[in-house]
């Protein structure tokens, strides 16, 4: 089946500065976690071509600002995490949670700031948050984010409170088109030739396709869970699960989820949690944050507590493992996809994921 997304669309300049317009600075795209902003700090973040800056109102709730001097438009802060008050590096002006300069050098200089600083406020934009997931539109009237997520809004809701320490947190290049980068983690097609040391030989998840289901009632997102073996669920069970204790979200399954355009979700029976975060940065170039949350346990014994820092450090080094993999096959697709002079093509049921992503891309360019 021929594939919705053209060659040139990967490798052209052209095509990532007109995603930039239609998608990302369309849609409501995810900014950070509330882990990554407290009262006392701020938050930078560049969305398509955008640099914004966020921080928490007064009530804890996310408000999103354009990264822009309201004297004289410097970027007032880096991408990440920033302890204090919105402060101007060049000329020293503050802001406080509502956007308003409160601080200004030499106000006596600036009269009509002076009588009226809300006229100078930074420009806002739609910034809301569910659960512990926090994301900005930079659309003129954007839909609810309820709306645009639809049954993603219930499942982000719903592992919220499993989400607590942070077991792994690195932010790598891939120099490859985002798409191409998310298309990857789509589809199970490429697993026998990539992931021979790592998927392929990982036990627990059922290797029969009867047992793996997909989820499309979104037209944008969708998501995947695969079955735990029952062998190996039931083997988990009788030596590990009593000793690690009970955790909020517990699921008998691995589960993906593809929250459009950039983010995914995946978990394995919901003891972690793994969030990949897939930034464009130009055409051939994806900037990935990669973040693993442990959970919250009770009745945990000491011997779970060493078994479950096992099983962490365990996961985080096949987490590498497979990010190593995929970043070096995701290269050779960017290289390949410069030399194709014909339209590419998809499998039927195998590569239905990456058809559904394809046609959510190309019913917005």
């Amino acid at each position: 089946m021929q594939a919705f997304i053209k060659p040139e669309q990967y490798t052209s300049q052209n095509f990532f500065d007109e995603e930039n317009v239609k998608i990302f600075e369309n849609l409501w795209i995810f900014a950070c976690m509330r882990s990554d902003i407290d009262h006392d700090s701020h938050y930078g973040i560049r969305i398509g071509s955008s640099d914004l800056v966020i921080q928490l109102n007064e009530g804890g709730q996310p408000r999103a600002f354009f990264n822009s001097c309201s004297h004289r438009g410097s970027l007032l802060c880096e991408e990440g995490k920033h302890g204090g008050r919105v402060r101007c590096p060049y000329h020293g002006w503050v802001y406080d949670k509502s956007g308003v300069p409160v601080g200004i050098p030499n106000k006596e200089c600036f009269p009509e700031v002076v009588n009226s600083p809300s006229t100078f406020k930074l420009k806002e934009v739609s910034c809301s948050a569910v659960g512990k997931f926090i994301f900005i539109s930079l659309a003129q009237s954007p839909s609810p984010l309820r709306e645009f997520l639809g049954e993603e809004y219930e499942f982000l809701e719903s592992i919220s409170p499993a989400l607590s320490n942070i077991t792994l947190d690195f932010i790598a290049p891939v120099r490859a088109n985002w798409k191409a980068v998310i298309e990857n983690s789509l589809e199970g097609y490429h697993v026998p030739m990539v992931h021979q040391k790592t998927f392929l030989a990982a036990d627990g998840m059922s290797k029969s396709t009867s047992d793996i289901t997909n989820n499309f009632n979104s037209n944008f997102h969708s998501s995947m869970n695969n079955q735990a073996n029952d062998a190996w669920l039931k083997s988990f069970e009788n030596k590990f699960s009593k000793k690690i204790g009970q955790w909020p979200y517990r699921i008998d399954c691995y589960t993906h989820h593809h929250i459009f355009p950039n983010l995914t979700i995946t978990s394995f029976l919901g003891y972690s949690f793994h969030l990949q975060n897939f930034k464009p940065q130009n055409h051939d170039l994806t900037t990935v944050h990669s973040r693993t949350f442990g959970t919250n346990f009770q009745n945990q014994s000491d011997v779970g507590r060493k078994l479950l820092e096992k099983i962490y450090v365990d996961s985080n080094q096949f987490t590498l493992k497979v990010f190593e993999e995929d970043t070096y096959i995701c290269e050779k697709v960017q290289k390949g996809l410069k030399n194709s002079r014909r339209n590419l093509v998809l499998g039927i049921e195998i590569e239905d994921r990456v058809r559904h992503f394809q046609k959510a891309y190309a019913s917005f360019i």
